[in-house]
C-alpha cells in the first residue's frame, strides 16, 4: 500500500482595528506530501462582552480556515481531474482510426 502523510497546522492570532474591533485569525497550512501546499483562512469577530473566553472566536476562526482549505482542496481536484479526463479523451482521439485499434 503506497501511504501519504499530510499535515495541517493552524495558526491562531488577533488582530485590532477601530472598524471592527478584536478580530481573531486563524491560517490552516497544509503541507501535502509532493510539497503542495494549501493555506485555509477563517476569521471570527470577538464578542466584546465574552473576552474571557477567547477560545470561541479562535474555535470559529479555525472552523472557516478548515472550511476555506477544504473548499481549495475540492477544486484543486476537481481541475486535476479535468485535466486528466482532457489528457484521456485526447488520448481515445489520437488513438481512433488508426490500424489495429479497437474502436
Amino acid at each position: 500500500m503506497n501511504e501519504k502523510t499530510w499535515s495541517v497546522n493552524i495558526v491562531i492570532d488577533e488582530h485590532k482595528s477601530g472598524e471592527t474591533g478584536a478580530q481573531t485569525r486563524a491560517r490552516a497550512l497544509l503541507s501535502a506530501s509532493d510539497r503542495t501546499t494549501f493555506v485555509g483562512t477563517g476569521l471570527a469577530r470577538r464578542n466584546p462582552q465574552h473576552t474571557d473566553v477567547p477560545e470561541v472566536s479562535e474555535d470559529m476562526a479555525a472552523a472557516r480556515a478548515l472550511a476555506d482549505l477544504s473548499h481549495q482542496l475540492y477544486e484543486a481536484a476537481a481541475e486535476r481531474e479535468a485535466v486528466t479526463r482532457s489528457a484521456l479523451n485526447s488520448a481515445r482521439t489520437t488513438d481512433f482510426g488508426r490500424p489495429g485499434s479497437s474502436a
